[in-house]
Order: structure tokens, then C-alpha cells, then sequence
């Protein structure tokens, strides 16, 4: 009798303690609610450097980008993806301060890959226009040699 008087007495203490808890957390929530929502927007390089993309949040379909982007999807173990990483390291150095290059492993990302309906061979490139829109995507083949690719920056400049 004494142990289920002592169990209904911590029931009851603990019940009083997770109320706060919830009061808590609802008036945190509200607040977030009532702050105003953050543009996503996309990293940008300015060192003329390849971006790793780190955060899949950074560049979700229709993710708001400042100038033209180019997202190459690729695996560290596929061998087209690693001939076409010195291109893409070329033309992020071309056009520093114009272009902004990122790198996406799909092994990490591989839902951004989807979300962006990539289809299912990589490595494979996305272009990005500053309104969120995408406007072309390809792959390897079309971007080597490296004049094929500065031919399709050079039109969207």
C-alpha cells in the first residue's frame, strides 16, 4: 500500500513539473512563430573557389541565389565527377565575383538531388538564376571541353 501511495505522489509531482515545461515550450513556440521568417538564400563564393554545400537547407528548390549559380551533383567515388572537378575549379576562378559554384555530394544530399529531379546519373549540373528559377540541366557531356561550359555562362551572364 505505502509503495503505490509513493508512486501516485511522484506521478503526481512530476505531472505538476511537466506542466511548466509545456507552458514553456508553447510561449517558445509562439515566439518563434511571431518572428518574422528568413529568406533562404544560397551561399555565395568570393574567392573564386568551388563552395561545398554543407547545409541542404541552403539550397532547396527555389532557394533565392545573388547572381548565377552553378550546383554540380556528384559522389567522391565517381570518375566522371572527378574530371569535371578541375573544370569546375577553372571556371569558378574565370568568373570570380560573377558565378557562384557548388559542389553537392549526393552520398549527403541525395534528397536535394531528387528535389531538383537531377534524373539518376551523375555527375550532374544544375543552373540557377538569381529569381530561384533553374533553367538547365545537364550532364558531363555537354560541359567538356571547358569551352561548352563557358558557352552556356557566357549566355546567361
Amino acid at each position: 500500500m505505502k509503495k503505490i501511495f509513493v508512486y501516485a505522489l511522484a506521478c503526481l509531482a512530476l505531472a505538476s513539473c511537466g506542466g511548466n515545461q509545456t507552458t514553456q515550450t508553447t510561449e517558445t513556440e509562439q515566439a518563434a512563430v511571431e518572428q518574422p521568417a528568413v529568406a533562404k538564400t544560397a551561399p555565395v563564393a568570393t574567392d573564386g573557389k568551388v563552395i561545398e554545400l554543407e547545409d541542404a537547407a541552403a539550397l532547396t528548390p527555389g532557394v533565392k541565389v545573388e547572381q548565377l549559380t552553378v550546383v554540380d551533383f556528384n559522389a567522391v567515388w565517381c570518375g566522371p565527377c572527378r574530371q569535371l572537378a578541375p573544370v569546375l575549379e577553372e571556371m569558378a576562378a574565370k568568373y570570380q565575383g560573377k558565378v557562384t559554384f557548388i559542389s553537392v555530394d549526393v552520398d549527403k544530399f541525395g534528397d536535394l538531388f531528387g528535389a531538383y529531379e537531377m534524373g539518376d546519373a551523375i555527375p550532374a549540373v544544375l543552373f540557377l538564376k538569381p529569381d530561384g528559377t533553374s533553367f538547365k540541366k545537364i550532364g558531363t557531356g555537354d560541359l567538356m571541353p571547358a569551352e561548352n561550359f563557358e558557352k552556356i555562362i557566357n549566355e546567361n551572364l
